[in-house]
């Protein structure tokens, strides 16, 4: 008798194979239809958390990432230490001391928990079939029925990234992505650079 691989494995399957591929998808982006270049070549990362060692681990994380691209760019945290919440009159003077062209500001916009729930291949009743499909009456058919049911529960992270120009103090391209079941700060990082400063590229932002 062949074994019947159910939908939960599959879904163990996919979510394996998930580990060695980008996590993160852009849903929407904007790029300001004023502004025709050149690309921004010097920036300044800040990442929007209440957690010191989360921007830290972010900021540090994303700058790397440009700098592998060929970009210069540096973590804010250097000149705007974790203190809670920055003043606004402290960041000008901040990023002017960085002598950056562009600042890259990143927030969490929200963390949602998703539960798909699917029945195992194969499970369906199917036209014509009814219920006199089961054998062993009820108690069969709650034997089937749980060996069925398969739950899968993961994580989707929605950011908002946006790039300022610095001369005009103004945004110039942002962007909303979300991020699936991410490991810890680091891995989430590494896949939201990953993704947006290729298609900040592509857009002739940096």
């Amino acid at each position: 008798m062949k074994a019947r691989i159910g939908f939960g494995v599959l879904m163990l399957l996919a979510c394996l194979a998930l580990a060695a591929c980008d996590s993160t998808s852009i849903k929407d982006t904007w790029k300001d239809p004023q502004y025709s270049g050149p690309p921004h070549r010097n920036v300044l990362v800040l990442g929007v958390s209440k957690s010191a060692a989360n921007r830290r681990v972010f900021e540090d994380g994303f700058t790397r990432a440009l700098r592998e691209a060929g970009l210069s760019a540096s973590p804010s945290y250097p000149l705007l230490p974790d203190d809670g919440e920055i003043a606004h009159d402290r960041i000008k003077p901040a990023v002017a001391q960085a002598g950056v062209d562009a600042v890259l500001v990143t927030r969490v916009l929200r963390v949602d928990r998703n539960v798909q729930t699917s029945p195992a291949m194969g499970m369906g009743i199917g036209v014509g079939r009814g219920f006199g499909g089961y054998r062993g009456g009820y108690a069969g058919y709650y034997g089937s029925a749980w060996n069925a049911m398969d739950v899968y529960e993961y994580e989707v992270s929605t950011i908002e990234s946006t790039l300022w120009d610095v001369k005009s103090d103004k945004v110039v391209w942002s962007g909303t992505s979300e991020t699936t079941e991410p490991k810890d700060v680091a891995e989430l990082t590494a896949s939201l650079a990953k993704t947006l400063i290729a298609k900040m590229k592509a857009d002739g932002v940096l």
